[in-house]
């Protein structure tokens, strides 16, 4: 057979997939990059970092060119979890911080949870912050058989080690034990083997959650250093980049993009590839300057992660299975990650009207099927308590306060030239990918050949690539929304012109749905740092502080002053008693020193 025949199409319509004749539940996979932007991968039209197995997945797939997120990932993932905008949870608002005493409510049903009821095993690898103040807020007490990951927001990717203001600790864990052995290994690699360890282990009689939430690629614990395991070796690879902290982050996303490839082939491996739905999306854009820096881009979108502007919420999300027909297409439905929890469900088998009251949209047949039912046409971005940024879209409109920085985070940033001097776009890399070869594997009687298949990966490439139509070039700053702008997304993608007193009823019509939304909000449950959260109290890692054998742990303090009370348990620690004297011998010093 040869080469050509043997590629299969990477995307070919005129082969019109059948559902599998095996009508057992699907496994489900869905792999979350952290921080990803969406110039930061080739199927929307850069060709400055190569990310084969991810786009050949999208060009097998489908491509959704209208997902959005929240501008935050612990406000995405509790969407994610629930179905629900983050205001019905108090969700909404900055992400989770270390020691900071809150969570998802408990009353909360999450996905997997949900999945667990259909008969699925669910594992969770890689990131949760979604709480960990108590143990019943951690992932395996939320429905997860397993976890191996971390509990909050970001790790180093060495030695897993993250700090809040003047506390540091070790976070990684299995299940609900610290796990040291892992200490020193990239964390991208050890959450790819996890993973496919997960996969080749499954026990096929059950239907497998597999989801994999990569710290990939955002910034490490010092986010003015970017971590790959050959510095070196990365500025070579990419020496057509003048930015040498953006050639790292494009190793950074070569390890996430292996580790697609390697999940894809354990499926397949498996033999359970043909039966699985796999997702791949990001929580919210790249943050390209400022705080948790990772040097991603969203170009050609305008903001970048923290702000409502597309370059932080229109995130990249595909969806692959073979099942759909028609595949290899760019939707331009617009979908919200809220709508994968009834998706999800629905894809499990589970009948969404019992999931009660959210705002996700099971979006299942329209992927399945292509066809033009509309399911969506607007959505909510966000309302917050503590700041002044609220965003919604309804149609092609969408309304906006949102200025961070005085207006810094607002701007255009990661332009990569769209050519000269990065290198041509590799679609024959993208044609023998694992990914495509594992696909391949599936579909044998195929016979595309290769220019065929180069040509329909060119066409869905441009189909996926947004277009400022000349603006953005001309464009160097404002409008700042610092009061209310009114964008048309169809016509102008990177807001760059304010309709807000072009189209008066339409600001007006969104801006009751806005006001609606704010009466129903539930307060933000955003709260201080505990300083009883310490890891210096717990062998210098992160735990569940507040649970009972925790807390002997914590020498006592007065909530109000903050000062140490030396009445101590009888399973206070030497330190803790160290420490009691050592403050008390300071204030007696103090004192005498007055006199």
């Amino acid at each position: 057979m040869g080469r050509a025949a043997l590629y299969l199409h990477i995307i070919s319509t005129a082969i019109i997939y059948s559902v599998s004749a095996d009508d057992s539940r699907p496994n489900i996979v869905v792999i979350m990059a952290d921080d990803l932007g969406w110039n930061d991968v080739g199927f929307h039209g850069s060709n400055q970092i190569p990310t084969p197995n991810i786009d050949a997945l999208a060009y097998n797939g489908i491509i959704l060119n209208r997902h959005y997120t929240l501008p935050t990932c612990t406000p995405s993932r509790a969407a994610f979890m629930t179905g629900k905008y983050p205001i019905r949870t108090g969700m909404q608002g900055r992400p989770l911080l270390c020691g900071e005493p809150r969570g998802l409510p408990l009353e909360e049903t999450t996905l997997p949870q949900r999945l667990k009821d259909l008969g699925y095993i669910t594992r969770l690898v890689g990131k949760w912050h979604l709480g960990c103040f108590r143990s019943e807020y951690t992932p395996t007490k939320r429905g997860f058989d397993s976890h191996f990951g971390y509990w909050n927001g970001y790790v180093d990717y060495f030695d897993y080690m993250i700090d809040q203001e003047d506390f540091i600790g070790y976070d990684l864990h299995r299940d609900m034990n610290v796990s040291w052995a892992e200490n020193g290994q990239y964390a991208t690699d050890v959450f790819t083997r996890e993973a496919v360890r997960l996969i080749s282990t499954h026990d096929t009689s059950r239907p497998l959650f597999l989801h994999v939430s990569h710290l990939a690629v955002h910034s490490g614990r010092d986010t003015q250093l970017l971590e790959v395991p050959n510095v070196e070796e990365a500025l070579e690879k990419f020496n057509y980049i003048p930015d040498t902290q953006r050639r790292i982050f494009s190793e950074m996303t070569t390890r996430l993009d292996e580790s697609v490839g390697q999940i894809v082939s354990a499926l397949s491996d498996k033999g359970i590839l043909n039966n699985t739905i796999i997702v791949f999306l990001t929580d919210n854009g790249g943050a390209t300057i400022g705080e948790l820096q990772n040097w991603g881009s969203n170009w050609p979108h305008r903001g970048m992660k923290f702000t409502l502007y597309e370059g932080g919420v229109k995130g990249v999300a595909i969806v692959w299975s073979n099942s759909l027909r028609n595949p290899g297409r760019v939707s331009m439905h617009m979908m919200h990650i809220s709508d994968w929890y009834p998706t999800i469900y629905a894809m499990a088998g589970g009948e969404v009207t019992s999931l009660g009251k959210i705002d996700g949209i099971n979006q299942w047949p329209t992927l399945l099927q292509d066809n033009s039912d509309i399911r969506r046409n607007g959505t909510l971005l966000n309302v917050g308590d503590f700041d002044d940024m609220e965003a919604i879209i309804d149609g092609k409109y969408k309304l906006i306060r949102s200025t961070l920085k005085n207006g810094v985070y607002d701007g255009f940033y990661g332009e990569d030239g769209r050519g000269s001097p990065n290198p041509p776009y590799n679609d024959t890399g993208v044609i023998i990918s694992p990914v495509s070869k594992a696909i391949i594997a599936l579909n044998v009687n195929s016979s595309a050949e290769e220019p065929q298949l180069k040509d329909k990966i060119r066409q869905i490439r441009l189909n996926a690539t947004v277009d400022c139509k000349g603006r953005r070039r001309h464009y160097f700053g404002g409008p700042y929304c610092h009061s209310y702008c009114l964008f048309d997304l169809d016509d102008d993608p990177c807001e760059t012109n304010n309709l807000i007193s072009t189209y008066p009823n339409v600001t007006e019509t969104l801006m009751k749905k806005l006001t609606q939304f704010k009466k129903e909000m539930v307060p933000e449950l955003t709260k201080r740092l505990d300083r009883a959260s310490n890891p210096h109290f717990f062998n210098n890692t992160w735990v569940c502080w507040l649970d009972d054998e925790n807390v002997k742990k914590v020498p006592k303090t007065d909530d109000a002053t903050g000062k140490i009370n030396c009445t101590l348990s009888g399973s206070s620690t030497d330190l803790a008693l160290a420490f009691c004297l050592l403050t008390s011998m300071l204030c007696v010093h103090v004192i005498l020193s007055h006199f």
